[in-house]
Formats: structure tokens, C-alpha cells, sequence
């Protein structure tokens, strides 16, 4: 275990790594982090919602963060080595020893900070949290250490209990004032347990404050995608159709034949899925994507049957410009959907445009 006080020597580079990959794969965000001391010890008490929550955390953060956790994990050869270097201290979930508690007292007493899941575990229930246990209160009144609440955002979403691996989805973490806790309440407290609820209560208060209100937002998205989708769209779907009447009506017949007419067979499938979105009644997330991309895979198709295959740097180019739309798409949709129309209608632009000129050549 490392000293106190004391960085692991990759901290930087793996912070940096992970704050990149976060950042891509969830688009994580960092609300608050002033309220996290810039030195001495203090406490950060989090909702648990997946395995990833430590990183997240500690991704906006710049002081290294000791946490209290499973002890299985520790198992696990590469992983194991990780969670030692940073000082992690492994407790038995069903059976916490007094091992465990007095090594996060010596961290806080050390002016570290220390990192702690108050609910004991992953959130299993349908509420927002599991009961949280008094531990976190208990050190709080020990050592005077502030208790920092933090919110993670978005985390039942991405990486539902039972599923292997987390989904791509926005994670947002949101730090909260302190909470202190005064000299004469830790006078008080050997004669008055009561305090420790008092102390607990404020915790779950201040974490509920953005919890609560996003698994609102995300039973509303689960009753959107679960309602009748709406029909496609004549300017957002229909819109390969009309490039490609126009591209009939600009291109004289040797044109047509060579640039034009080879798009046909993809037009008939894009129409045929359209055909079997109407015809079966498909709802929910997989529809959304579906209704995004399709447009995009169609004019994929429409310039590999116009102009061939891409040579490796076009299509590496394309790779780059599909990536994009599939991060847009998904992670700003709100953004995205106002503009849509007027990136597939410039794609389609762009295929016609090439079209006439190639033909006239």
C-alpha cells in the first residue's frame, strides 16, 4: 500500500486516459469540483449505481481519492494491483471488519481523501438508493473530517445490473457543498447517536437533489421509447428519394446509366425498411438508431454504387466523419435533431453535386 499522502507514479497518465475515454464513450461531465478541499482530508460520500464510479470520480478530481471497497476485486491480477496502488482498502461487504474502519480513519486523520459508497454496494432496488449505512457518518464525527456528497448522474443507464459491460451514455458528476460537521456536535455524539441520522439524513438530501430528478427524466425516455413510434418523415426519411429524382432529371441518359442508376437497388432497400418500419409496429431504442443512421448507411451505399470504393484515405476520412454524427447523434441529440435535416439534405447535396460534375466530364 502506498505511503500517505502520495500519488501512485502513473497517476497522471491514467487520469488523463481515462478522462479521455470517459469523455468519448460516456461524455462525462464535472459539476462542483471547487467544494472537493484542495488539501487535508475530507470525506466524498457517493450514490454506487456501477463498478466505474470510482473512476468517474476521481476523473474530475486532481487529488487522488482512497476508497473503501470490495474486497474481490483485489483478486483479479492486473486490477488488483491498480486498486493497491492507490491505497484502496478492501472490506468484506456482508461482514465489514473493524480492520477496514480504522484504516479509513488513519487516511483521513492522514489529510487524505478518502472515498466512500454509503449504501454498501451497487444500488439494487427501484429506489434512488439503497439504505445508506452510519459508517460514513461515524467518520465524519471521529476525525471533523467534511463529508463532500457527490451525484453520479446517468449510471443505471449506461450499465444496468446483470449486463456485462456499461453502454455508451452521458455520466455527470456533481459535487456538493460540504457538509461540516461542528466540534460540539462531535462532543455530543458519544452521549447522542441520534446525531448520526441527523448527519446521514443531510447526506442523502443533498445527493437526492440530482439524483431524483434525472431517474425521473429517465422513466420518461423509457415511456417515450416504449409508446408507438411516430411514422418517417417526408423531409428527413424522403429526402434520398428526391436527390435521386433530381439527379434523374439533371443527368442525360449515358450519365444516369453510369452515376445514377446504380444507386437503385440501395434506394429499394432503404425504402423496404421503411416499408417494415410501417408494417410492424417496432418500438424502442434500437427504432431510434435505426431512424438516425439509416439515411447515413443509404448515402454511404449511394456513393460506393455512383464512385466505387473509396481509396484509404477517403475512407479513412469517412470513418472519421461517421464517428462523429454516431457521438453527436447520441450524445446531443437535442442539438442534433435541430440540424438534421440540414446535414442529410448537404450530404445528399454533396452526392448529387459530384454526380453532375463526373458526369459532364
Amino acid at each position: 500500500m502506498r505511503p500517505a499522502g502520495v500519488a501512485p507514479p502513473a497517476h497522471k497518465a491514467l487520469r488523463l486516459a481515462a478522462s479521455w475515454l470517459f469523455t468519448l464513450y460516456h461524455d462525462i461531465r464535472v459539476h462542483g469540483a471547487e467544494h472537493v478541499p484542495a488539501n487535508g482530508a475530507a470525506i466524498i460520500a457517493a450514490n454506487h449505481p456501477t463498478y466505474l464510479d470510482p473512476a468517474f470520480i476521481m476523473v474530475g478530481l486532481k487529488r487522488p481519492v482512497r476508497f473503501m471497497a470490495w474486497e474481490k476485486p483485489f483478486r483479479i491480477p492486473l486490477l488488483g494491483a491498480m486498486m493497491r496502488a492507490y491505497g484502496a482498502i478492501p472490506v468484506n461487504m456482508k461482514k465489514p471488519g473493524r480492520g477496514s474502519f480504522e484504516a479509513a480513519v488513519k487516511v483521513l486523520r492522514a489529510g487524505e481523501l478518502f472515498g466512500i459508497f454509503p449504501e454498501g454496494g451497487r444500488t439494487k432496488t427501484m429506489e434512488p438508493m439503497n439504505p445508506v449505512k452510519s459508517g460514513v457518518a461515524r467518520l465524519a464525527l471521529i476525525t471533523g473530517a467534511p463529508i463532500v456528497p457527490a451525484t453520479i448522474v446517468g449510471g443505471r443507464r449506461v450499465w444496468r445490473r446483470g449486463e456485462l459491460f456499461p453502454k455508451p451514455g452521458p455520466i455527470t458528476i456533481f459535487f456538493h457543498p460540504p457538509l461540516m460537521v461542528r466540534a460540539a456536535e462531535r462532543a455530543a455524539w458519544r452521549r447522542d447517536k441520534t446525531l448520526e441520522r441527523k448527519v446521514i439524513e443531510g447526506l442523502i438530501d443533498r445527493i437526492h437533489k440530482k439524483l431524483v430528478p434525472s431517474l425521473r427524466r429517465d422513466a420518461r425516455l423509457d415511456r417515450i421509447f416504449k409508446a408507438a413510434p411516430q411514422p418517417p418523415s417526408l423531409w428527413v426519411e424522403g429526402l434520398p428519394f428526391f436527390f435521386v429524382l433530381g439527379a434523374r432529371l439533371l443527368l442525360s441518359p449515358e450519365g444516369w446509366v453510369r452515376f445514377g442508376a446504380p444507386v437503385l437497388p440501395c434506394l429499394g432497400v432503404y425504402a423496404s425498411v421503411l416499408g417494415l418500419e410501417l408494417a410492424v409496429e417496432w418500438r424502442g431504442l434500437g427504432l431510434k438508431w435505426l431512424r438516425q443512421f439509416l439515411p447515413w448507411a443509404t448515402l454511404a451505399a449511394f456513393a460506393w454504387a455512383s464512385f466505387g470504393a473509396p481509396n484509404r484515405w477517403n475512407t479513412a476520412l469517412e470513418f472519421v466523419i461517421v464517428g462523429t454524427l454516431a457521438w453527436v447523434t447520441y450524445f446531443r441529440f437535442p442539438a442534433y435533431r435541430r440540424v438534421r435535416t440540414a446535414l442529410i439534405a448537404g450530404g445528399y447535396g454533396a452526392w448529387l453535386a459530384e454526380v453532375v460534375i463526373r458526369s459532364s466530364l
